[in-house]
């Protein structure tokens, strides 16, 4: 068996001879081979309080459950997966029979799903060939595929002999029942949790932090952060979410850092609901600093109602089939320092795809970015709707950013750099507002002409007529070596590469 307890007896209180002793054995036990017919399960609940228990590559086919301090501790081949490897499968015709799958409790509505995905995200089942996903249909499946047959029997096209082919049958891979709980270096994947719920979460639990893990294949979120305080996701790769990379709800003190959040919303959940990379919602002093947020069907980090105090720093964001960073019916933000570029491209619709997008919100700072090549630069946004804030779109500024845009002749109204926008007769315009830009710097490959490039209330050609009103004082355009160099200097390719 692979098992260190750590405890807080130090070493250098030994005498030399039993410290040499202690040394020995633990060299030995780092070289044996682990035990991996003893459940990680077993394993937890044998640590004493307060322990840390790192425990060898093993690949364990449980839900975890953790109800004391305790940092668990895992390493290269250290997995937890939420399926079963399945044989003995039999062969009915042309096709592969094996089952029932467990009836799994989700989310029964419709419009959470894409239009075009035919409902989709309602079917959280997973059957994985070789580690390679198989898509669900209904009906008869062709090879890469599988279907289920009203008892839930799982159908394959793909000859099962020879191949490893797992079924998920477990919603969650840890569950957390205490506070200062710490996970690091882990590979977790497979689940069937439901939208809106992590694989693993905090659990409503304080002083949590994941870190240093690899986690994929969920059909909600990978990972929830739901109440508590000062918890942490620290240098995670989160991947394959079926609905989102990270959810995140009621909370106070979270820190979202140095983390890699990519390809989610891969079972169709409908992104102006609820999909893509990151969102929060109801945070008081999140931050989320250094992350690399990239090809997520739906925004790339977004905090939503009753967001107070967030920072939005250094991320690099980019690639998501909607806004890339997303501050939405909330107060108090600074989004500064980030690299954001070729977002919005599966949301080019009035105001919406932009890179930076401030919606219905209060006293956001939005400085020092660089935004290229997105549906729309950066926008400011006011609608009318029963859930805005009482105070109104009031107290933004946007100054000091680099906005890059391409122009199309198909497209002369909406690839603007900078919008001020509304939809109905806002205070947003207002001088008490305190709406307002300054010197941020523009960059386009053609001259100023027929394209739209500015709003506030209403739309401006020109960069000598838009710095007339408050939405831009002191702005100027870029020459094509200050261009280079911003690029450049925020490693963003020096040209778009989806447009």
């Amino acid at each position: 068996m692979f098992l260190v307890l750590t405890f807080a007896q130090s070493s250098s209180f030994l005498n030399p001879a039993t410290a040499a002793a202690q040394t020995n054995e633990d060299n030995l036990a780092s070289t044996m081979p682990p035990d991996c017919s003893i459940s990680l399960q077993a394993q937890v609940n044998a640590a004493p309080v307060g322990a840390t228990l790192t425990v060898g590559p093993c690949i364990y086919r449980e839900t975890v459950t953790i109800t004391k301090p305790l940092t668990l501790v895992g390493g290269p081949g250290t997995e937890i997966r939420g399926s079963d490897v399945w044989t003995d499968w039999s062969q009915a015709g042309v096709y592969w029979v094996k089952g029932p799958v467990p009836e799994f409790s989700i989310f029964r509505e419709l419009s959470r799903c894409a239009p075009e995905t035919g409902g989709r995200c309602l079917h959280p089942e997973q059957v994985f060939f070789d580690g390679r996903s198989l898509q669900r249909v209904d009906g008869n499946p062709r090879s890469g595929q599988f279907a289920l047959d009203s008892a839930r029997s799982v159908i394959l096209a793909d000859d099962p002999r020879g191949h490893t082919v797992e079924v998920t049958v477990r919603t969650r891979w840890i569950v957390t029942g205490a506070d200062n709980v710490t996970i690091d270096g882990f590979t977790m994947r497979h689940a069937a949790n439901d939208a809106q719920t992590g694989a693993i979460a905090n659990d409503g639990q304080s002083g949590w932090t994941l870190q240093n893990s690899v986690l994929s294949d969920a059909h909600g979120a990978v990972v929830s952060v739901a109440k508590g305080s000062g918890n942490r996701l620290l240098g995670n790769d989160i991947s394959r979410a079926g609905q989102l990379g990270v959810h995140m709800t009621d909370g106070e003190g979270a820190i979202i850092q140095g983390n890699r959040i990519h390809d989610n919303n891969v079972d169709g959940f409908e992104s102006h609901w609820e999909a893509g990379g990151l969102k929060a919602t109801l945070q008081t002093n999140l931050l989320l600093d250094g992350n690399e947020v990239d090809h997520n069907r739906g925004p790339g980090l977004w905090c939503d109602i009753h967001c107070h105090e967030v920072t939005f720093s250094n991320n690099r964001v980019h690639h998501n089939a909607s806004a890339g960073i997303y501050f939405e019916i909330s107060s108090g933000a600074r989004i500064f320092g980030n690299a954001v570029w070729e977002n919005g491209q599966d949301h080019p619709v009035w105001g919406y795809g932009a890179g930076i997008m401030v919606a219905n919100s209060a006293n956001a700072e939005v400085f020092d970015n660089v935004v290229a090549w997105n549906a729309r630069g950066i926008v400011v946004l006011a609608q009318q709707r029963n859930d805005a804030l009482p105070e109104g779109t009031v107290n933004n500024s946007v100054q000091d950013n680099v906005i890059l845009q391409t122009e199309s002749p198909q497209e002369p109204y909406t690839r603007f750099f900078l919008g001020w926008m509304h939809d109905y007769p806002s205070e947003m315009f207002e001088p008490l507002s305190n709406n307002h830009g300054q010197n941020n710097a523009y960059w386009a490959p053609t001259a100023e002409g027929p394209f739209i490039r500015f709003e506030w209330k209403g739309s401006y050609r020109t960069l000598s007529d838009f710095g007339g009103t408050p939405g831009d004082r002191g702005g100027r355009y870029l020459s094509d070596a200050e261009k280079d160099g911003a690029l450049a200097a925020a490693r963003i390719p020096a040209t778009p590469e989806s447009l």
